[in-house]
């Protein structure tokens, strides 16, 4: 088994923290609970984050790596979620423009499926529903001329449509709001599994973990798809709420050998009323994703099976003049969605992708549980969570994250710069660290040339 100070980010050695009283304790350390606890670090707060295993490991890491508002959402109606992440989106690049960072995506007209006046109509919305500082807006296009964003697909598609959202290195943006957290006070505990809660004689939560104990004033449970296997497992089912529960649904990916040249991506539109994702993967590669399908088993290993597999490669064949088969995919990698449950009988696609916070007492002590969201909207969520627990507007907005104070927000004159100041280091070498760690590249080269040296 690994040492406490292997598996945590504070350096101090492993004792029983009883005595201590944290603030705030929160329980899950993917996207939701770092954001939540680097939110209250910032604030002053004395704050725990317990994760039962490594951060990022589920959920948060298995996304299809975009910073949107989520086009498709408009068709159901979610107006007031697409604003949302549509403003988060904005945010997010000025506070990570390391890892955040603009794509071009062009959405190929099928007139089978849906009317050019409904595109143009949902383009309109996506451009408007919030307002857009770096990002360009909509606009049409012709697929029939030979150019790169025609040449790729089916002589069939006359028509097109131009717009932008972000990517997003996923697992990094967990890290750094984590890392940041830990900068401002927190204390970060990984592979520390949450075995027991419980109140007690002052009104404070006792947590019991398998290494150690603390208490806590107020706890967050941001277990995501375990949100209510958490409550189960450490002797707090009552506070499972009856009228809500998660839907998991499993997305899944596949990795291929890149597909055409260019920058740009696709989004297609499939028969079945989905759409599927065709995104340049870092270089050589194409990221092709995702599906949607009702899942039940072990969260921590999700697969990829045949009929996943075959239908992104169908998708892909149905849309491109190149023809994929299963016998191209390189990698698949899958994850679990933990979806607010709206009923039987919704498509798993349908279901949305908005959050629920849900704050409970025992014994005077507050637990808030979340349900739901996305990785768009983890920092709105985290702010929702401290107004919640009775604290003023979040700050999080202003401030960047660790690395992303990049000058004037322009990383390929920053990546330029960082490339001649260290040019007897290999360029493509230096513009990953760049992309990895931000204006903190500076400091890693440094030390990385002198222990050369």
């Amino acid at each position: 088994m690994s040492t406490s100070h292997e598996n945590n980010l504070d350096d101090t050695p492993h004792h029983n923290k009883a005595r201590d009283i944290y603030d705030i304790a929160i329980i899950g350390g993917g996207i939701n609970g770092a954001g939540i606890a680097r939110d209250a670090a910032g604030r002053g707060l004395k704050t725990l984050l317990i994760e039962a295993k490594d951060l990022a490991q589920a959920t948060s890491s298995a996304s299809t790596k975009l910073i949107h508002g989520g086009l498709r959402y408009l068709e159901y109606y979610e107006f007031s979620l697409v604003r949302k992440a549509l403003q988060e989106r904005e945010i997010l690049l000025q506070i990570a423009p390391h890892i955040i960072w603009p794509l071009e995506f062009i959405l190929p007209h099928n007139k089978n499926l849906r009317p050019k006046w409904m595109i143009r109509t949902g383009l309109f919305l996506y451009d408007y529903l919030a307002s857009r500082k770096t990002l360009a807006s909509s606009y049409g296009l012709r697929l029939d001329k030979g150019d790169e964003y025609g040449s790729p697909l089916h002589p069939d598609f006359k028509y097109g449509f131009s717009y932008s959202d972000c990517w997003v290195e996923d697992s990094r943006l967990v890290i750094l709001n984590a890392l940041d957290a830990h900068e401002r006070g927190a204390d970060i505990k990984l592979h520390e599994p949450c075995q027991s809660l419980s109140v007690n004689e002052q009104g404070h939560w006792h947590i019991h973990t398998s290494q150690s104990d603390y208490i806590a004033r107020k706890v967050v449970n941001a277990a995501g798809p375990w949100v209510d296997n958490l409550l189960d497992s450490t002797g707090q089912p009552d506070l499972k709420q009856a009228n809500q529960s998660i839907r998991l649904v499993k997305g899944s990916h596949i990795i291929i050998p890149r597909l055409y040249d260019g920058e740009h991506c696709y989004i297609i539109q499939l028969a079945d009323n989905r759409i599927v994702f065709v995104i340049p993967y870092e270089g050589k590669f194409s990221l092709i994703g995702t599906t949607d399908e009702d899942f039940s088993g072990d969260i921590y290993h999700p697969q990829i099976s045949k009929d996943e597999i075959r239908y992104l490669c169908d998708a892909v064949s149905q849309n491109f003049c190149q023809n994929i088969g299963p016998e191209d995919v390189i990698w698949t990698y899958s994850g679990i969605r933990p979806l607010l449950d709206e009923g039987e009988g919704q498509n798993a696609s349908a279901v949305t992708r908005d959050y629920r916070i849900v704050k409970q007492h025992k014994k005077g002590a507050a637990l808030i549980s979340i349900y739901g969201g996305k990785i768009t909207t983890y920092r709105t969520l985290a702010q929702a969570v401290m107004m919640e627990l009775g604290y003023d507007a979040s700050w999080t907005h202003k401030s960047p994250l660790p690395g992303g104070d990049i000058p004037d927000l322009d990383m390929s004159a920053f990546i330029k710069k960082l490339q001649s100041n260290f040019s007897d280091y290999p360029p493509d070498m230096v513009k990953r660290m760049a992309i990895a760690y931000g204006t903190r590249a500076l400091h890693i080269l440094q030390a990385l040339g002198q222990h050369l040296g």
